[in-house]
């Protein structure tokens, strides 16, 4: 199994397009720093995928990892084609779902999203009540076909070779007895006995995310910031990272160091992130504890 990261930021990427800060002025001078927003795509064949999350980048994500359509013998003639499989989406957030939109331009492909049944609602809604991304245009009222994914309920992907499982996590908000725009999953994923567990987004390492990422090959979590009070450090706004859904890494790492997961990579990277410094001390307390930090087209091997 081939995990590809198409995008390493969180909402704003890197560089954000507003902010001037040292992190954002090297990323725009050096494109190795760059980072879209975060979204994985997991192979077998290098043929298929099946993406986790649609960015707002997904088009140039696609472009630049090589998912573009494939090439017919027969000179002269075409045909519209895609490599997606399917789409898995873990929130409502913006910076994980927009991306659909890229699906919507003349072909329909009735490409499977799935998603909390609640997150389904939001986005596509009902036949007699169908919300923004029931239908883009009118060439494209078939380019997604939408499937709720009930929690703890295991679906096999890729051909039926892979199993994949939704649980929830805690990151979007609860107001009025309603998770807004909707609950979160995280995404475990298996395949010939080999375990990938991603949550870019989680508010807090709970026992039910402790449990799952036990001796997992491999765990990509939530690096948006290093400190709770991150953005008071930096921006001077009075958010914590907490506040906003995201555990912060001073203590993520701490409790991953007793965990007995294989690899750990953080992604979803805030630009105001000190880890974005390539000198930081801070960088070096993450990777001498044995973890690292995804970036942009990295392939790992399962």
């Amino acid at each position: 199994m081939r995990v590809v990261v198409l995008g390493s930021g969180s909402n704003g990427g890197v560089p954000e397009w507003d902010c001037p800060c040292s992190n954002c002025s090297r990323a725009r001078s050096q494109r190795k720093h760059q980072r879209t927003r975060s979204s994985v795509a997991l192979t077998l064949d290098r043929e298929k995928y099946m993406l986790i999350d649609a960015s707002p980048d997904l088009k140039l994500q696609l472009e630049e990892n090589g998912l573009r359509p494939r090439q017919l013998t027969q000179e002269g003639a075409y045909e519209r084609n895609t490599r997606i499989d399917s789409i898995l989406l873990t929130h409502g957030h913006g910076d994980h779902c927009v991306g659909l939109f890229e699906l919507s331009t003349g072909r329909c492909f009735n490409i499977p999203v799935y998603g909390a049944p609640d997150l389904i609602e939001y986005l596509f809604g009902a036949p007699s009540n169908p919300q923004f991304f029931a239908g883009l245009g009118r060439l494209a009222a078939d380019y997604a076909k939408p499937l709720s994914l009930e929690a703890g309920h295991r679906i096999k992907l890729l051909g039926e070779r892979i199993e994949v499982e939704g649980f929830e996590i805690p990151h979007t908000s609860f107001v009025h007895g309603t998770y807004f725009p909707s609950r979160t999953y995280g995404y475990e994923v298996s395949f010939a006995g080999k375990r990938f567990v991603y949550t870019p987004d989680l508010g807090d390492l709970r026992e039910e995310v402790l449990r799952r990422i036990s001796w997992a090959d491999l765990f990509m979590l939530d690096g948006t910031f290093w400190w709770n009070n991150e953005l008071e450090r930096i921006s001077g706004l009075k958010k914590t990272s907490r506040e906003l859904g995201h555990v912060p890494i001073e203590e993520s790492l701490e409790t991953l160091k007793t965990t007995n997961v294989k690899r750990v990579i953080y992604t979803h990277i805030n630009h105001t992130n000190p880890i974005l410094e390539p000198k930081s001390p801070l960088l070096s307390r993450l990777t001498e504890a044995g973890f690292e930090i995804a970036h942009d087209g990295q392939v790992i091997d399962l």
